[in-house]
């Protein structure tokens, strides 16, 4: 397996994504990326990212919670939630899951930021190859958000995001910070990972509601995990940023 530590990746003055891609041998179509992720004044949560090809995952390591995208043919995005705890999953139609209203979005699911607070040129370039990170920033609706991007990679190295001070002209306050600590590129693992949740026994959504004798399905739903939007334990803020509902 092989396993990267961001403290070893090589620093060296180098421009484009496009040549650090050409230098970089991963196939960041299938990994493992795992992340500290703080909210406000919340404890720091472990979070990893999976990725095998058209599906990508979520996993809330403390809560044994697993959201779990599926790419279709025709673009469209099939939710699964997983609770690995109970074995169990809930299978979702495309469309019946959405974030502030809004359709669910593949590239932010697929790299924790929206691909269009990518669009503007970076600030600062450094590294080469897998290391090349990309440093941008970005105002707007009141917050900011300061991402350092591994273009080879496709992964969020560091995000962070702040609140505008309402008393306090150019003051910001963090309300978020995602930091990656490792990633993994080892696609017999992910495969294996991938086809163990799809073992899970699942129910579709609109069979819940005649399956409330089910005790699990109960209990999902009087803890709120059922009909919660997607991506209720991760979310980057980066909507805020471009014109979505902030939670």
């Amino acid at each position: 397996m092989k396993y990267v530590k961001l403290a070893t990746l090589a620093v060296a003055m180098c421009s484009g994504s496009v040549y650090a891609q050409q230098q970089c041998q991963a196939n960041a179509q299938v990994l493992k990326a795992n992340y500290i992720q703080q909210q406000g004044v919340q404890e720091e949560q472990l979070f990893s990212l999976w990725r095998l090809h058209d599906q990508v995952a979520h996993q809330a390591n403390s809560q044994g919670v697993v959201e779990l995208w599926q790419r279709l043919s025709n673009q469209q995005v099939r939710p699964i939630r997983y609770f690995e705890h109970y074995q169990r999953g809930i299978e979702y139609q495309p469309g019946e899951l959405k974030e502030g209203g809004q359709p669910v979005s593949w590239s932010q699911k697929y790299q924790l930021v929206h691909s269009d607070l990518l669009s503007q040129s970076p600030s600062r370039t450094q590294g080469e190859g897998c290391g090349q990170e990309q440093h941008f920033e970005r105002q707007q609706n009141g917050y900011k958000m300061t991402l350092v991007w591994l273009p080879a990679l496709q992964l969020v190295k560091q995000l962070v995001v702040a609140r505008e001070d309402a008393d306090h002209q150019d003051r910001w306050q963090q309300i978020s910070k995602l930091t990656l600590q490792s990633y993994q590129l080892n696609p017999q693992q992910v495969q294996q990972q991938f086809a163990h949740w799809d073992r899970y026994q699942t129910t579709d959504y609109a069979d819940v509601g005649d399956n409330e004798h089910d005790p699990f399905l109960a209990k999902m739903i009087n803890q709120g995990f059922i009909e919660h939007g997607a991506s209720g334990f991760y979310h980057s803020d980066g909507q805020a940023m471009s014109g979505g509902h902030h939670h």
